[in-house]
């Protein structure tokens, strides 16, 4: 896979490096064959306030 290297300033190839945490294999993490920086990819993560909702009132 071909991606633009930020440490290379240039388009390199990009190995997927061996990954024995990551389930079956499947590691999204990416290396530069050139240089050997990595590309970390993150899951998503979504933060919920688990506060319960206050809804604010007019005096009437």
């Amino acid at each position: 896979m071909e991606l633009h290297c930020d440490t290379c300033a240039r388009v390199r190839i990009f190995e997927k490096p061996a990954c024995a945490d990551h389930p079956r294999a499947t590691c999204p993490d990416r290396a530069c064959t050139g240089c050997g920086a990595a590309i970390v990819v993150a899951p998503v993560i979504m933060l919920m306030d688990r506060k319960p909702r206050v809804i604010l009132r007019r005096a009437a």
